[in-house]
């Protein structure tokens, strides 16, 4: 037996699915006793890069030119060379999406085309609970850009972001990883997947973290274990089922804050040097949550290429949170009588003012609440159908279905006084000289209202993609949603019908273009509270409705190893929610409009390059805030993420990535007072490939992130509440497949 090195590309469809690399084995057609001719590959596999978007809208498989919208689909080597541990940083490689500020950093928030999201989407399910997402498990990310409600049901009309977990290989393949970075940051990673004879296959993924972060008393904690399996009941059926369970406690943390000047509002740590290490919270803040998630599906497929698929899901959360919430920035020359936060003389109003001038002090006030005891429940049902129909003489690929998402949840809502500086509301919090642990911490539910809310979405939609010649194909699609709501008081039941068309045309073989026309719609509910926190009653409004205009065209190039996109659109949203003078009306809402360029791909064997740049003009449509652009939504942004692995030669085995990830200017609030300013962050990453002797591969790796400590306000939450951008870091990991 011999061993010899090949070039990369004359390999690829040999190639089995690894985060490292990969070997291969193939007959020696050169050898007469028909011996077998081993070939040892080094690198990382082409087909871990593949952007294919799938089924994820229509519901039935189509091709990247096939497809008349824009779907950027972010695989799982790109999270691992970017050492991605949060679905903010993989979101940095799309084009047209913004940061929100995520509730204290207690869940991922993000706009898209300038519409902020409302939930995520797990292998095509709604899900319930807003926690964070974990990335460990995850084999791709999903952007679909514009509405989506055709398949997925109530999204907001920007788009959204669908998370592909990991299912079993086809192979035995053991992966490990140790992790160490900046700020105490510690995480394993363990990835297992053997087949069971020829029926049956199972795959395990274990993650631990243990992190500290730039921020002061600041920890996250994070344990994840999910399981997957699939049973061949016969050649056409397929059983599937999974679970995960995750803890995780990380410190709940509002970020920074702003003060009023005479030339408008300014983030304090620029005007009084403050570090970007300093919290406002105390060390107690905290949100702890535990998640399980169970799937179970069957897939049948008829003699007549029809198939079937049916799934099953149920999701239980309990978390508790607890924040000191800021109320309200209180500035005084320097001379005012505040020791240790309280106020120690009557004359303490005359030293007050309105806006900050170089000397003066900034104080806080802030108060402490929280969640408590909060329990969600929700189960799943989902059926597909799909199959081809000639009619007509053309080609009909079908997908129609129905859905339905229950959920129930119950939580306590406690809060205590806001602090003013006096000995019975507690002390003010000086930002430049601060005293922690003036806050009480402990908030009882005894005597406490339990707030409760239940929810039953159902939906049948049926789509039908028509080739009516070989270059012209229509997409015909409608989905009708209903969505009863229940809270302390009688079911109140909306529902609404959203329909998609669109036209995709064949240019070339390699070029296509396409013009499509989608709604969405997102009920309107509001949970009334009293101003101390109890729950009072839900109440229903007409939904939220949107529209998108679209027009585009899509091209792959370097024999379909590198796909391109440019996008056209418009959106318009009406019937939106607001609240004047503490009474919920509907307004016109927000319109988008802008274009978008989208690169990626794997052009040349060891190359990699994922580029875009998106151009969004958002409005605010009507109100005091007409005419404005939305807080958050940045006008210009762009990424570019590339690497270079040698496959051959004396440096075969090393690689290494650089990104650059651009997001201009955003304004804070809606009324445009005050920005947060443009920002430019740089990553890198070098590595190492291996072989072991036991044919896998060692990989060795070092990463920066923020490589050049760009100092950048990421989000804003209001006036009180600025997200902090993480500072440079460094990452050092060891990886192993076998």
């Amino acid at each position: 037996m011999t061993m010899r090195r090949f070039h990369l590309a004359p390999l690829a469809i040999l190639c089995s699915l690894s985060p490292l690399g990969y070997a291969a084995e193939k007959p020696s057609t050169e050898s007469a006793d028909k011996s077998i001719e081993r070939i040892k590959v080094i690198g990382t596999n082409p087909h871990r890069y593949q952007t294919s978007s799938g089924n994820s809208l229509f519901g039935q498989e189509l091709d990247y030119l096939e497809m008349p919208r824009v779907i950027d689909v972010l695989p799982e080597q790109l999270l691992l060379d970017q050492k991605v541990t949060e679905l903010e940083d993989a979101l940095r490689n799309v084009p047209g999406v913004s940061l929100s500020d995520g509730f204290g950093g207690s869940n991922n928030d993000y706009l898209i085309r300038g519409f902020r999201r409302n939930t995520i989407y797990r292998d095509g399910l709604r899900i319930a609970s807003d926690f964070r997402v974990n990335t460990s498990n995850l084999e791709s990310i999903r952007v679909i850009k514009g509405p989506a409600s055709i398949t997925y049901g109530q999204v907001e009309p920007g788009g959204l972001v669908d998370v592909i977990t990991k299912k079993p290989l086809d192979e035995r393949r053991l992966y490990t990883e140790v992790r160490a970075g900046s700020w105490d940051n510690y995480m394993f990673q363990g990835d297992f997947s053997t087949p069971i004879g020829d029926k049956a296959a199972v795959r395990a993924n274990v993650s631990l973290q243990d992190s500290g972060y730039f921020r002061d008393n600041f920890d996250i904690k994070r344990n994840v274990v999910s399981l997957t399996g699939r049973y061949d009941l016969s050649s056409d059926t397929r059983l599937t089922a999974s679970y995960e369970y995750r803890d995780e406690f990380r410190t709940f943390d509002r970020g920074t804050m702003t003060a009023p000047t005479a030339n408008g509002r300014e983030i304090v740590n620029r005007l009084l040097d403050i570090p970007l290490s300093r919290r406002f919270g105390d060390e107690a803040e905290e949100i702890d949550t535990r998640f399980e998630f169970v799937t179970v599906g069957l897939n049948h497929m008829f003699a007549n290429g029809w198939q079937i698929d049916l799934l099953a899901a149920w999701e239980n959360a309990y978390s508790n949170d607890l924040q000191s919430r800021p109320a309200a920035a209180v500035i005084t020359d320097a001379s005012a009588p505040i020791v240790d936060g309280f106020i120690t003389s009557p004359d303490f109003a005359d030293h007050v003012k309105a806006f900050y001038e170089d000397g003066d002090r900034i104080f806080l006030a802030r108060r402490t609440d929280g969640n408590r005891e909060y329990q969600r429940h929700a189960d799943y049902q989902q059926l597909r159908v799909t199959g081809d129909w000639q009619f007509a003489g053309m080609n009909h690929r079908l997908a129609f279905g129905a859905d339905r998402r229950s959920y129930d949840d119950a939580r306590y809502f406690i809060a205590t006084p806001i602090t003013q500086g006096t000995a019975a509301t507690g002390a003010l919090f000086d930002i430049a000289n601060p005293i922690y642990d003036m806050l009480p911490t402990e908030l009882s539910t005894e005597g406490a209202e339990r707030i409760k809310a239940a929810t039953d979405d159902y939906g049948f939609f049926a789509n039908d993609y028509v080739e009516l010649t070989e270059q012209l194909s229509v997409l015909f699609g409608g989905r009708w949603d209903f969505s009863d709501v229940d809270g302390d008081g009688p079911a109140k039941t909306v529902n609404e019908f959203s329909p998609q068309v669109a036209l995709n045309y064949r240019v070339l073989d390699n070029l296509s273009a396409f013009v499509s026309y989608s709604e969405a719609f997102s009920p309107n509910t509001t949970f009334k509270l009293e101003p101390n926190g109890q729950s009072s009653d839900t109440e229903l409004f007409p939904p939220e409705n949107s529209k998108q205009y679209e027009v585009g065209a899509k091209g792959q190039f370097f024999e379909g190893k590198l796909n391109s996109s440019l996008a056209l659109y418009k959106i318009e949203k009406e019937n939106v929610l607001t609240q004047v003078d503490n009474e919920f009306q509907l307004v016109k809402g927000q319109q988008s409009q802008g274009v978008e360029l989208n690169i990626n791909g794997q052009p040349l064997p060891g190359w990699t390059v994922m580029a875009g740049y998106a151009y969004t003009d958002a409005e605010i449509s009507s109100g005091e805030n007409a005419g404005n652009r939305p807080r958050n939504v940045a006008e210009h942004t762009a990424s570019l993420w590339t690497s270079y692995e040698f496959h051959e030669g004396t440096w075969q085995g090393v690689g290494a990535g650089i990104g650059a990830f651009y997001m201009g200017d955003r304004f804070g609030d809606d009324i445009n007072s005050w920005s947060l300013g443009s920002y430019t962050t740089v990553d890198l990453s070098l590595w190492y490939t291996l072989p072991t002797v036991y044919d896998g591969n060692i990989r060795l790796q070092l990463s920066a992130k923020n490589l050049f400590d760009e100092e950048y306000y990421s989000a804003s939450g209001g006036d009180l509440r600025v997200s902090i951008g993480s500072p440079r870091s460094l990452f050092a990991s060891i990886s192993a497949t076998f």
